[in-house]
């Protein structure tokens, strides 16, 4: 019997002899070179054969296929850890003194008292619990401008020389240490004979709005506040 013998390149030629039924009988597949299948009934001619029929075993040249692992998913837990909550610490609440002790500076008979006008300007003024109302200087009223708007009122000051009339403008804020008192009125006027950086008197217009004390012993004004 005539060996028939069929060259091919790739798989398609492989697979269309394959087919060819009971016409050819006992035949093998043999390669020969990168790319070369021979096809043949005589396999002793040639080297590297095996039967059609049988699947290829792993060579040197071919070498089995091993699919790359495909990682499994990481479960995910139902109940997953969650963090902890921040919690604030309780705020603590702010306690009011009940009063402010005040230092006074002594001048002979006088105490002279350190207030500050308006958030901002800074003055010495001569306590006096028995006047009736708060004076600050011309000095004082120019450098804050309290003479931009027109007085509320004018009052009569009696002073040794005599009786003089003086304006009253309104003050958005006097501060006696932490003692704050605002919207208040003031009588704008130098004082006669006042010792120096004297300017002005504190008097009842604003100490009114607290339980005054004064310790003439230790040189302290107590300011009692009133309670929210």
């Amino acid at each position: 019997m005539r060996s028939a013998a069929i060259v091919g390149v790739g798989a398609a030629l492989v697979l269309e002899l394959a087919c060819a039924g009971p016409l050819i009988a006992a035949l093998f597949t043999c390669t020969e070179g990168p790319g070369i299948t021979i096809i043949t009934d005589s396999p002793t001619q040639l080297s590297r054969c095996r039967p059609l029929n049988e699947s290829p075993s792993p060579t040197g040249d071919e070498l089995p296929h091993h699919p790359t692992p495909v990682p499994e998913p990481v479960p995910i837990p139902s109940n997953p850890i969650e963090p902890p909550l921040l919690v604030s610490p309780p705020t603590e609440h702010t306690v009011r003194p009940a009063s402010i002790s005040v230092p006074l500076e002594r001048l002979g008979s006088l105490f002279v008292v350190t207030i500050q006008v308006n958030e901002t300007r800074l003055a010495r003024v001569i306590l006096d619990t028995g006047a009736s109302h708060t004076i600050l200087s011309h000095a004082i009223a120019r450098d804050l401008g309290l003479f931009s708007h027109p007085p509320v009122a004018s009052v009569s000051m009696h002073t040794v020389g005599g009786s003089v009339q003086a304006d009253m403008v309104q003050v958005d804020s006097i501060r006696i240490a932490g003692a704050e008192v605002r919207n208040s009125i003031a009588a704008i006027h130098d004082l006669p004979d006042a010792p120096p950086d004297i300017e002005g008197l504190l008097g009842l217009s604003v100490l009114r709005q607290f339980e005054v004390t004064l310790d003439t012993a230790r040189n302290r004004l107590h300011l009692g506040l009133p309670q929210p």
